[in-house]
């Protein structure tokens, strides 16, 4: 029933829009599964579109990669001026860094403090379900979506729309359209590869590497052959399994799509665990890789030869090489593509929020209107970009605003392509998203209510030994049975059970095994 209402919204949502594309001179992007060609509108080349309605303030909380720059405020000064002529509001920025996000999220909720919008995903920062689960944020009804987003709602296309179901049917979240498969890759600057002539297709998974990092290792001093840190381990991939770093994992070739555990996947971590303590004992690890919080801090040195992407994707190398310090890159992938919905990025509406009609127009603006959704990720043309041409921007080096986080804003597929991008990058992320095996668990969430205590002790044992494990900074053959003793002494048979069985369910409801 609820994915026939959604289906009806698409429909009923498609024809909105189509209709205001017509009042609008053709400025509305249209519905396909192809990037938008919505217009690009100054606030000076239009008359103001406000409507008649008394002016708010919204607040806006996201995450960054590290500070935006001493810009910010003078970026959001434009939008406000834009905001104002669209739909009489205006909006406080309020951009986090990766490890202020949560706590602050976390703060402000629980001390009731005033903001409207702020990003999520599921099984990442302001992790989708658990902050549902204590009524943290609005239900988005299909009224709402149809009243106040229409042309948004109707650019995604509708199989990607079941991805954003809570574990009670409900919407909470309205989805950031990008990329929406996984690949895992190493990711690895050019000049390393050319100078040792690695064979980019001889690496299908971390084990390949090895030799290229004892080279690095050998000949390059004051390079780190193996860059890692806290929010950036994880090199372990099995391609005979389906599901990593999805709600669950089964078997490729297993026909009753059995669940399988996370004591199952650590026992079968051994070798790799082994692999990577012997690699940080080879100096081929940084030392302080269990200590430091984010990599991006290590890489912007542009002295990290190998990292690791969990979601690379058509273009993601641009980005990539302002990240390492200017130094270009290249992916090297070591895990299947999966099609992972598109609820790894989205926007929520606080429940407290005093304006979540308006918030929802806004949400509205940042995936249709191409103009915005390049101020904010970009800045000011001529001051912190030049238009190379209508595809193209080139950004000007230390000009006071780069965020780095288009995923972050809103339709992606409105953004300029930046230097090193092919210009049919867009054209191959939809080629990809649309190719990406689906698995099974596609549309499975797992509802934590009757394991809450033993998700909070396990993600604590979790928080314990795994970075340290994982970046070879200690003995697994002392370390890897102390971790998993304290798992199952926190709940994880529990957890598995009750995981087991709710999958079990989905599966008969879904008619996925006979």
């Amino acid at each position: 029933m609820k994915k026939t209402r959604w289906v009806n919204l698409f429909v009923l949502s498609l024809c909105l829009a189509m209709l205001a594309a017509c009042s609008n001179n053709g400025n509305t992007p249209n519905a396909s599964n192809a990037p938008t060609n919505a217009a690009e509108k100054s606030p000076e080349a239009e008359a103001s579109e406000a409507p008649s309605l008394p002016e708010v303030k919204l607040t806006f909380i996201y995450p960054v990669s590290a500070n935006p720059g001493p810009d910010q405020k003078l970026v959001n000064d434009e939008i406000n001026k834009y905001l104002k002529e669209k739909i009489n509001a205006t909006v406080d920025l309020k951009p986090l860094t990766f490890d202020e996000y949560e706590p602050k999220l976390n703060a402000m909720l629980a001390a009731g403090e005033d903001f409207d919008l702020a990003w999520s995903s599921k099984g990442w920062l302001g992790n989708y379900q658990p902050y549902i689960d204590r009524g943290a944020y609005l239900e988005l009804t299909e009224d709402m979506i149809t009243e106040y987003a229409p042309e948004a709602r109707a650019n995604i296309p509708d199989k990607f729309w079941p991805d954003m179901l809570a574990v009670d049917g409900k919407v909470y979240g309205f989805p950031i359209y990008q990329v929406a498969a996984k690949s895992k890759s190493l990711v690895i600057q050019k000049r390393f590869v050319e100078k040792y002539n690695l064979d980019m297709n001889s690496i299908q998974s971390y084990k390949d590497i090895e030799p290229f990092l004892k080279n690095l290792k050998d000949n390059e001093p004051g390079i780190i052959p193996l860059g890692l840190a806290q929010n950036s381990w994880g090199l372990y991939s099995d391609r005979t399994t389906v599901g990593e770093g999805l709600a669950l994992s089964y078997a490729k070739d297993d026909p009753s799509l059995k669940y399988i555990g996370n004591l199952q996947i650590l026992d079968n971590k051994k070798e790799y665990l082994d692999t990577m303590r012997s690699w940080y004992q080879a100096g081929y690890i940084n030392e302080d890789a269990p200590i430091i919080q984010n990599i991006n801090d290590l890489k912007s040195k542009g002295n990290v030869a190998v990292g690791l992407e969990f979601t690379s994707k058509p273009g993601g190398e641009a980005g990539e090489m302002a990240i390492n310090g200017g130094n270009e890159v290249v992916y090297a992938p070591i895990s299947d593509s999966y099609f992972t919905g598109i609820s790894g990025a989205m926007h929520v509406i606080n429940k407290g929020s005093k304006n979540p009609e308006r918030t929802l127009m806004l949400i509205n603006l940042l995936n249709t209107d191409k103009y915005l959704y390049n101020l904010i990720c970009n800045g000011i043309e001529g001051k912190h970009y030049t238009k190379t041409d209508d595809l193209y921007i080139e950004p000007i080096k230390d000009s006071g605003y780069a965020p780095n986080g288009d995923w972050v804003f809103g339709n992606q597929f409105n953004a300029y392509l930046k230097p090193g991008q092919a210009s049919d990058t867009w054209e191959r992320t939809i080629a990809l998203n649309d190719s990406a095996l689906v698995p099974a668990t596609s549309g499975f969430g797992v509802n934590e209510e009757n394991m809450k205590a033993e998700t909070a002790n396990v993600t604590s044992v979790n928080n314990e030994y795994q970075a340290a494990l994982e970046s070879g900074s200690v003995d697994p053959a002392k370390e890897l049975p102390k971790y998993r003793e304290k798992l199952i002494a926190s709940g994880q048979e529990k957890i598995e059970k009750e995981i087991e069985a709710q999958w079990e369910k989905f599966k008969q409801e879904k008619g996925l095994v006979k």
